[in-house]
């Protein structure tokens, strides 16, 4: 499946006003709006509930509240089929810089201690390169590039 027009758009837009998005004063909110509801609706997912389906088979919910090792975390997108959970999108503004400080990448960190991290390492690094897999499978190389432009990696 070849990236839509769209997404491709919002690529060469982000590129070309990288200094201003990572200058820190373009913040989350806006990244959410102009830059990752937009591809996300073009793959068909109703973010605002367009279909008026009922609380419980929404497609997306932002700000889930989670319960993860005895704390609620919130993630700022929670993708379901069904009512069924699927997968979590925490944004950060591009100021973030992830590749520095990973930090924020482990906002919705499962594991609490090393032992747990230990015994949940193998069936998660199984699974992330099971979605990895889908995904690209799912939407093609292109999309693999719009992550890793949008991530600078």
């Amino acid at each position: 499946m070849p990236a839509p027009q769209e997404v491709l758009d919002l690529v060469a837009r982000f590129e070309e006003n990288l200094t201003a998005y990572a200058s820190g004063s373009y913040n989350e909110a806006q990244l959410r709006r102009e830059f990752i509801d937009p591809p996300f609706s073009a793959l068909g997912w109703d973010l605002d509930n367009i279909a008026g389906h009922a609380e419980a088979y929404k497609d997306v919910i932002h700000e889930d509240a989670i319960r993860i090792g005895g704390a609620v975390k919130a993630p700022d997108y929670c993708f379901r089929i069904g009512g069924t959970r699927k997968f979590f999108v925490e944004a950060k503004k591009p100021a973030v810089r992830i590749a520095e400080d990973a930090a924020p990448a482990y906002q919705l960190a499962v594991a609490r201690t090393d032992h747990k991290r230990t015994n949940l390492k193998r069936p998660i690094d199984a699974a992330d390169r099971r979605i990895d897999w889908l995904v690209y499978d799912l939407y093609g190389s292109m999309w693999g590039l719009l992550v890793k432009r949008f991530l600078r990696l």
